[in-house]
């Protein structure tokens, strides 16, 4: 791959955004280490003993972050998203962090303590957070415009955001129920570490998933912008904006019960990705139809390039070719389907 095919999407002194990113990244960091350090430090005995299951949960979360990107369209650029986790787990909660407590503080001006004491964290942290993220995610796609200007791309930083969020946002949370525990840190640690576990599907990486195509939408930078009429992109940008902080609102609210709350957060984010999933397939299919008019893709065998629209024709072929000539052959077939999406975003 030339250098040309590879431009640099992270390190650009010469962009004012990339001072923006480096700024924003190192008072994050230094905030979480005032804020939350002194504590971490106090219980990373619980921490690593715990660390195959922080290892196991943050690798599970990569692989199903992945699979929303079925067409590889941020494949070729990782240090993007690891870019994107790295605010999201540092400046967005440093922000979170101080906004919900000085939000907090507005609304025990207007609401009684009963009341606020149940509905605080419902109230503060969607407005507030996914506001935080938002702009760290703004950041990354700014920085990364060249590469990163279309809805697929703009979903999967997003998570990842939303990712880097999550587990700091775990990894304090267990850090206080490690102090606060009776019996011992590991214990206190460990059982929320559990909890979290079992709740990240939707969480965090999902609400800030949504949010973030919403803000490329309304981006100068948005590849599709000269042919989405402002209407359009208004009309695409403003439920995905509000889908997150509504999504982080039902499980934040003390109403209603548990499963409903799963119940409405997943048909919410599952209808969404599934509109986001159909926009992604048009783009392929178009993009098939396009290099195989100018023969850039002559070299491809045409029903390889059938099978890439759908999961279902993927796997077909594999199983075919599994059929023909077993299992390598399977294996061979789903690599040249690989390399076949992959040469489909650079063309």
């Amino acid at each position: 791959m030339t250098a040309e095919l590879r431009p640099a999407v992270i390190y650009r002194p010469e962009s004012a955004m990339f001072w923006l990113y480096v700024i924003a990244l190192l008072a994050g960091i230094l905030g979480l280490l005032v804020g939350d350090g002194g504590a971490i430090h106090e219980t990373m005995a619980a921490h690593l003993a715990l660390a195959p299951v922080w290892l196991a949960f943050i690798v599970f979360l990569v692989w199903l972050m992945y699979k929303f990107d079925p067409y590889r369209s941020v494949r070729r650029y990782p240090q993007a998203l690891v870019a994107g986790s790295a605010l999201g787990g540092t400046t967005a909660m440093v922000m979170s962090a101080n906004g919900n407590t000085a939000l907090g503080e507005v609304l025990a001006r207007y609401i009684d303590p009963g009341t606020l004491s149940a509905w605080q964290a419902a109230l503060t942290a969607p407005v507030i957070e996914e506001a935080a993220k938002a702009l760290c995610a703004s950041v990354i796609l700014m920085l990364c415009f060249r590469v990163f200007n279309r809805i697929p791309q703009a979903l999967l930083v997003g998570m990842f955001v939303g990712f880097g969020f999550d587990i700091v946002e775990d990894l304090t949370y267990a850090t206080n129920e490690a102090l606060n525990s009776l019996d011992s840190d590991l214990l206190g640690a460990g059982g929320n570490l559990m909890v979290r576990i079992l709740t990240a599907i939707p969480a965090h990486w999902a609400y800030t998933g949504l949010v973030t195509v919403g803000v490329l939408v309304l981006l100068p930078t948005f590849a599709d912008r000269s042919s989405w009429s402002w209407r359009r992109r208004v009309g695409v940008a403003v439920p995905l904006l509000a889908a997150g902080p509504f999504m982080h609102f039902i499980w934040n609210a003390p109403v209603p019960d548990i499963l409903s709350k799963f119940a409405i957060n997943i048909t919410v984010f599952g209808v969404a990705v599934a509109l986001l999933m159909r926009y992604q397939r048009r783009r392929l299919v178009a993009l098939i139809a396009a290099a195989r008019t100018d023969g850039r893709l002559s070299g491809v065998d045409p029903g390889l390039l059938d099978s890439l629209p759908s999961a279902r024709g993927r796997r077909q072929l594999r199983r075919e070719a599994g059929r023909s000539g077993g299992r390598a052959a399977r294996k061979a077939a789903k690599y040249r389907q690989r390399a076949a999406l992959d040469l489909l975003q650079v063309v």
